[in-house]
């Protein structure tokens, strides 16, 4: 009998230490310079250049119903819990809504858009030799306008996934190959099914993941749960299934987040499917649309669950850990040997957050 509650009591211990190691810490402080940048902003440009982190642009509601993009490019060291960030530079122009590759020692802004129009840019972000200035070089602009897809890398390759192309909704994916000189992006293939808008995506082993996002067709919306991968040699598509939060139920990650680290795929964030696809049908079945954006912040039920994926067993590990600090959409992750940095993003429909937070998952 002894020996039977010492092994119970072992699991349990071993159980808890495994979740223990998943924890989410705030970290204070967030860029200020830009007037209304300091009620923070989703759909940013973020990413890692040596000890620094580097944001850029995103968008918010400093007067509400009007939204504003930003231009500023921010830079903050990472060596403690408080990020004291300084403005590096500017971009060309205001911009939300693309996503951030990383090139050598440099990062690479993708695409996205502002109050004017979608972009096909592609910038170059460098930073001195002691983060006081942010070099931006313009690269070779992508074939079409492209925003609110996503990105991944893999062998000197990085492939834009989905998003709206020209303006159209898309589940087309778009490569660029860093090993090749004077390289051009091109179009290799497309994920089966309708248009993923804010879909997430990883990459590892030749292989390209990507769940979630959202086609906005009236009575013919969608918002996927499901997911792809895609051989990136052959083109060939095999069909995944979907995140499941720690009670049990399928999620879409459509506004989330995915990442690779130390050759896992991980996810978090996301909306509520059921939710927001009442809103984006135009049914406004659970409340009136003269209402939608008036609710608390708990009613959009935005998603906080941690995922894992075994690339393996091709299929994701049972979700047991949740954080309301990662219940956003439109946030970003920036992953480094400290931690990953979970930055920005609304918490709710036209509200914003400057928290950032640190995942500790190892």
């Amino acid at each position: 009998m002894k020996r039977f509650l010492f092994l119970i009591l072992l699991f349990v211990s071993l159980f808890q230490a495994s979740v223990s190691a998943q924890r989410v810490s705030p970290v204070f402080g967030f860029p200020a310079t830009e007037p209304g940048y300091s009620l923070g902003v989703s759909a940013c440009y973020a990413g890692q250049i040596g000890d620094w982190i580097v944001v850029a642009g995103g968008c918010n509601f400093p007067t509400p119903g009007k939204k504003t993009y930003y231009a500023g490019i921010y830079a903050a060291r990472i060596d403690s819990d408080v990020l004291n960030w300084r403005l590096v530079g500017m971009l060309p122009e205001p911009a939300a809504y693309g996503v951030t590759a990383v090139s050598g020692d440099s990062l690479l802004f993708i695409g996205g858009n502002n109050s004017d129009h979608a972009l096909k840019t592609v910038y170059s972000i460098h930073l001195n030799g002691v983060g006081e200035c942010a070099e931006v070089k313009r690269l070779a602009d992508m074939p079409c306008t492209v925003d609110n897809m996503a990105v991944a890398q893999c062998g000197g390759s990085v492939y834009v996934v989905g998003g709206n192309h020209d303006g159209k909704p898309s589940a087309d994916v778009l490569a660029l190959d860093f090993n090749v000189a004077k390289s051009s992006w091109r179009n290799i293939g497309s994920m089966p099914g309708s248009a993923r808008v804010q879909p997430v995506a990883a990459a590892l082993d030749g292989k390209l993941y990507v769940w979630g996002g959202f086609f906005a067709n009236g009575e013919q919306s969608e918002v996927h749960t499901d997911g792809c991968c895609m051989n990136i040699a052959t083109g060939e598509c095999t069909s995944l299934s979907a995140s499941k939060s720690v009670e049990g139920r399928e999620m879409t990650l459509a506004g989330g987040i995915a990442w690779t680290d130390n050759g896992k795929i991980y996810a978090t964030g996301g909306v509520n499917k059921d939710i927001f696809l009442d809103a984006i049908s135009g049914r406004y079945e659970r409340v009136k649309q003269a209402d939608y954006l008036n609710q608390p912040i708990s009613w959009y039920r935005f998603s906080g669950n941690l995922y894992e994926y075994d690339v393996e067993k091709g299929a994701w590990l049972k979700t047991r850990f949740a954080d309301n600090g990662l219940a956003r959409a439109g946030a970003q992750m920036v992953v480094t040997q400290k931690g990953c940095f979970y930055i920005g993003g609304e918490l709710k429909p036209a509200l914003r957050t400057p928290q950032i937070v640190i995942l500790y998952n190892k």
